[in-house]
This record gives structure tokens, sequence and C-alpha cells, in this order.
């Protein structure tokens, strides 16, 4: 809905009321409205109707010597307006002022804009919070209902959405949030809690200013571009932390297979205590624990695909680098190219 305020002014000849005493025209406040006929207009997509009363009523008619009154009011009207926000933010939007008889059908009466003077003009210091009004159109709807035919007439609002609030409120800092996601591809695989600190709070975060941007709206059953914008940065963010448990993986297995990896504090203890308890013991098996060992986790490193001359998590980390950026550059190729030119 949208709240308007307007001088409404109504033309129409009335033969009874011509004058020939002098050549001016005549005008009269809202005292004297009784002894008028007036056409019975009404605003039917009005959710509230109110007239200005200060410091007196904002009415007036005037009657010229041939017959014509002009009846002029100040109102002001919040009128419903079906939207389409499947493009929102980047939606143009279409408002009507109807306005129609109650009791008058078009036998007694036609409406039509006036020929004389523009049917419509915009005040400089109009405007629609969230909007710019780019232009109006005049239109006929005359209406054949069961009643009988009554005259309607009907202008066309062209709403033009400003997207400065939500490119600073909502799409730049989600790019932010995306691009410190990949933050974790610098980081080092065993810094396990820098990098889930990192993953996790860029998820919580996406998902409280998703949350955030889909409250203000109305609840519709269709997806809004601003849907789609919310889940593809999530979807960016989600797979980055989804990125390091499976860097995790990769790095592990390299660890356990590769004869060139260092052992881990508590495995070198281990070896080192046993050598000088039994160093009769390690001179006879020193082959099965140095060498059948080393073959041994070879032939199932090979089995299991792995590659025990380079760190896979790390390479994966080196080609994310550069992978999620792209993709996210396609992304809003994409995104922008499709709903600036659907809008």
């Amino acid at each position: 809905e949208y709240t308007m305020s307007l001088y409404f002014r109504q033309q129409w000849d009335d033969p009874r009321l011509r004058y020939t005493d002098f050549d001016r025209y005549i005008q009269t406040n809202y005292r004297r409205f009784d002894s008028f006929w007036v056409p019975d207009l009404f605003f039917p997509e009005a959710k509230k109707e109110d007239t200005h009363d200060v410091t007196i009523p904002n009415m007036y008619i005037r009657i010229f010597p041939n017959g014509t009154l002009i009846y002029s009011q100040r109102l002001s009207l919040r009128i419903g307006c079906i939207m389409d926000l499947r493009k929102f933010p980047i939606d143009k939007q279409i408002c009507s002022l109807r306005v129609e008889s109650y009791g008058y059908v078009t036998k007694d009466m036609s409406l039509v804009w006036s020929s004389k003077r523009k049917f419509s003009n915009i005040l400089p210091t109009a405007n629609i919070p969230d909007f710019e009004l780019k232009s109006i159109t005049a239109h006929d709807c005359t209406t054949n209902l069961q009643m009988g035919i009554f005259p309607c007439l009907y202008a066309d609002l062209e709403l033009q959405r400003q997207i400065g609030f939500y490119l600073t409120q909502t799409y730049i800092p989600t790019i932010l949030i995306v691009v410190l996601s990949w933050v974790s591809f610098w980081i080092d695989p065993h810094a396990i809690p820098a990098r889930i600190s990192v993953g996790l709070l860029t998820v919580l975060t996406i998902t409280t200013q998703s949350s955030g941007a889909r409250s203000e709206l109305p609840r519709v059953p269709y997806t809004k571009s601003i849907d789609v914008w919310m889940s593809a940065c999530l979807v960016f963010v989600f797979a980055a932390y989804v990125e390091y448990a499976f860097v995790t993986v990769l790095s592990r297995r390299f660890r356990k297979f590769s004869p060139n990896s260092p052992r881990s504090p508590s495995t070198q203890s281990i070896f080192s205590t046993s050598e000088s308890f039994s160093p009769n013991y390690d001179e006879m098996s020193s082959g099965v624990l140095y060498k059948d060992r080393p073959r041994t986790d070879q032939k199932r490193a090979s089995k299991e695909g792995v590659t025990t001359n380079q760190d896979m998590g790390r390479m994966v980390d080196k080609i994310s680098r550069y992978f999620f950026p792209l993709a996210f550059l396609v992304f809003n190729a994409f995104y922008w190219i499709y709903y600036v030119e659907l809008a």
C-alpha cells in the first residue's frame, strides 16, 4: 500500500446554473455544497480516506457563466497495491488509482479525463520511500456489473524501486562475508581452530543476514531475486567450510602414508624408548620395522589413490583460491544481467 495527498478536481455542466449578469466565475465554499448536485465518485481501492479541515475544509466549487462547475478538494488516501516481488529489490511496480461512480450508470453520467488540462501534475516534492515515480498514464475502466454499466477511470503509477539502500545493507555486506570465507584457503590446514572459526563465523553471519532481509518482506509463494542471492551466498560460504573438511581428510592421508612425512611426537617417543631399552631387538627386527612397513603403507596408499609425493590437501586449497572467486564472479554476472534486464 501507499499513501498520497492530492488535489482532486471534477468538472461537469449544469445548464440550470447558467447566468449572464456578469462575466466571471462565482466561487462558493463548503457551506453551500448541499445546494448543488455533485458526482458520487469513490475510490474502490482505498483503505483509508481523509479530507483536510484545517483551518477550514479544503474544498470549493466554482460556477462559470456557461453553467460549468469545477469541484476541487484536497484528499489524503491510503491505496492498496498488489505488487509482484519476484524481482525484488530490482523491480518496477505498477500501482493503480481507480475512481468510479457508486450509483450512476453510463446512461446517467460518463467519466472522461480532461482534454483541456493535463490529467495529472506531480509536485517536485512528491516522493515515495524506496521508489521513484517514473510516469503516470490515464485509462478508462468502465465496468459492466450486475446492476448496470458503471463509469470508471484509473491512472497507473509506474514506480521504480531505489536499490541504494539494499546495496549498502544487503548486497555489499554479503559479498564481504563470502570473500571473508575465502581467507581460510590461505590458512594452514593444520591450524584447525582458525579455519573452523572462520567457517562457522561466515556461515552463521550469512544466515543471520538472510533472516533479517526476509523478515521485512511479506510471505509470498514464489522465489524472489533476493532469495536467490542469499541462497547462493550461503551455498558459497558453506562450500568453503566443507572444503576444509575435504582438505583435512587428504592431508591426514598424506601424513599417514607418505614415507617422508614427519612422525608425530608420540610416535617418535615410542620408538626412542624402545631403542633405549631393547637395542638387540631393534637390530634383529629393523627390517620389519623400517623396511617392510613403508612398502606396506605405500601399497595401501596406491590402493586408496593417495599420492605420497605431494600433499593433495594443500593442492585443493590452491585450486580453491582461484575456483571460488571465479565461480562467484560468474554467478554475479548471470545474476545482475538476468535481473536487471528482466526488470
